[in-house]
């Protein structure tokens, strides 16, 4: 089983940022967000990724993509359940924090 967790935030993490992921309202994984081309002409061209893969004592996987922009963050998690996907999915939290200027 499996479900995808997807988020965003507009304004542009000039200084990147961190995604952290809880399970149980305990910090699971933190997974860094890059800063954006600022000189781009484009917003295509101004995308910056970071892409991990982790898996948590229970065996579930999660596979999280973050992509960062001169509009915005936009985060993807996609979670693989060992168990009980509903069950899993309520205990899943996601945070963006940016850094400071």
């Amino acid at each position: 089983m499996s479900f995808t967790i997807e988020g965003n935030d507009c304004l542009p993490p000039l200084s990147g940022g961190y995604l952290i992921i809880s399970i149980d309202e305990q910090e699971f994984y933190i997974t860094s967000v890059p800063s954006p081309v600022l000189g781009a002409d484009r917003h295509r061209d101004s995308v910056s990724e970071n892409s991990d893969i982790v898996e948590d004592d229970e065996g579930n996987q999660f596979s999280i993509t973050v992509l960062s922009s001169n509009v915005g963050v936009d985060w993807q998690i996609d979670v693989k359940v060992k168990g009980d996907e509903e069950g899993f999915r309520k205990r899943i939290d996601v945070e963006y924090q940016a850094n400071e200027f």
